[in-house]
């Protein structure tokens, strides 16, 4: 399974806080509902079994003190799976922004699916039920993929495997309702690969991203980018990890962003990179704009170096509009109101400009909208 954080190092190991929980309601045994294949719900009893040992984690950071979990419906997800499939599904085993959170969406997912691609593929996603698992395997070709997940419920997980050669466009545009949303993402590239990422986190009491990469092969290639706008009182509690494990690998997260009103994002970077990586290259980076005085930011960035002949960075901010930039556009004869919104609105631009080739761009102006008219 790949850890979320590496706690040994040569002969010390770090020591673990307690993981503080919350004691409700949860689902038992009675509640499993069988797949229909044989070889799939052997799996899913195994994850049954380790995910009934956890309770649900409280997150002091992000304010998880309570949570209600909705009716399960019957099974769907990864019915067609074959036998290299659940090799390949043993292979993206993950912790996640909580292990029992990835248990939950493995064990009773009733939205997602197995999919291989062999040539160029466009996929829209924009159904989903409360928990989703959706398994990728990208064996050649590009493959681009837009997911449009608005619930007021939701946990989900997306396992994706990008092959010698193959490139994956991935968008992720999380439109929380009120509750509580969690997405885990794990991806894990080989040799000459190429990876693009764009997410979106916008809404919900608590949005909660978790993307975790493995650069596998050597060449491979990730650029990462987070956008998330917040308002009223959200928390946007996000981690990043990338894990460098073969030569000549490239990496790099750069999240940006706006919050206002009451709203807290949390952005939590980790760039390891393993003995072995030579000439690897990464960059991680966070930049909020704050428009109120009680919005909130932080970042954690976490370097981790175990190879000398390499290139690493970081770098974070927090501000309010650049007056600079604002007065550059009153002079040019825009009131300060327009001009504030026209800064805060060009953050999400390459975005928009990126959506607006699959007719999605609304998606994020319908966003902005709502926080800054």
């Amino acid at each position: 399974m790949e850890k979320t954080l590496r706690l040994q190092h040569q002969n010390m190991r770090a020591i673990v806080p307690q993981r503080k929980v919350i004691d409700v309601q949860d689902y038992s045994v009675d509640d499993f509902k069988p797949s229909g294949n044989n070889l799939l719900d052997e799996w899913r009893i195994r994850r049954l079994s380790e995910y009934l040992t956890y309770k649900f984690p409280m997150w002091k950071r992000a304010g998880l003190k309570d949570i209600k979990i909705p009716d399960l419906k019957g099974y769907k997800g990864l019915e067609n799976l074959d036998e290299s499939a659940l090799e390949l599904l043993e292979k993206l085993d993950f912790e996640g922004s909580d292990r029992k959170f990835v248990l939950l969406a493995d064990v009773f997912s009733s939205s997602g699916g197995y999919f291989a691609i062999e040539e160029d593929t466009t996929m829209v996603i924009n159904q989903f039920e409360h928990y989703d698992n959706m398994l990728i395997d990208v064996k050649s070709g590009t493959l681009n993929l837009l997911r449009v997940i608005e619930k007021p419920f939701f946990v989900g997980n997306l396992r994706i495997n990008v092959r010698e050669g193959a490139q994956l466009n991935l968008y992720n545009l999380y439109i929380a309702n009120d509750e509580l949303m969690i997405s885990n993402v794990f991806i894990n590239s080989e040799g000459n690969s190429k990876t693009y990422v764009k997410d979106f986190y916008f809404g919900g009491k608590i949005n909660s991203g978790y993307f975790g990469m493995r650069l596998n092969g050597e060449n491979a290639y990730a650029d990462v980018r987070p956008y998330y706008l917040g308002n009223q009182k959200n928390v946007i509690d996000i981690l990043y990890l990338m894990r460098f494990y073969a030569p000549n690998t490239y990496g790099n997260v750069d999240a940006k962003g706006v919050l206002s009103d009451e709203s807290k994002m949390v952005f939590r970077g980790i760039m390891d990179i393993l003995s072995g990586s030579k000439e690897a290259e990464a960059h991680q980076s966070n930049h909020a704009i704050l428009v109120s005085q009680k919005a909130k930011a932080e970042a954690i960035p976490s370097l981790m170096v175990d190879e000398n002949d390499v290139v690493a960075s970081h770098a974070a901010s927090s501000s309010p509009i650049d007056e600079s930039m604002l007065f550059y556009l009153m002079t040019r004869g825009i009131p300060e109101k327009d001009a504030q919104k026209m800064i805060i609105k060009g953050v999400f631009e390459t975005l928009k400009e990126e959506l607006s080739k699959y007719n999605l761009e609304g998606v994020v102006e319908d966003a902005l909208n709502s926080v800054v008219g």
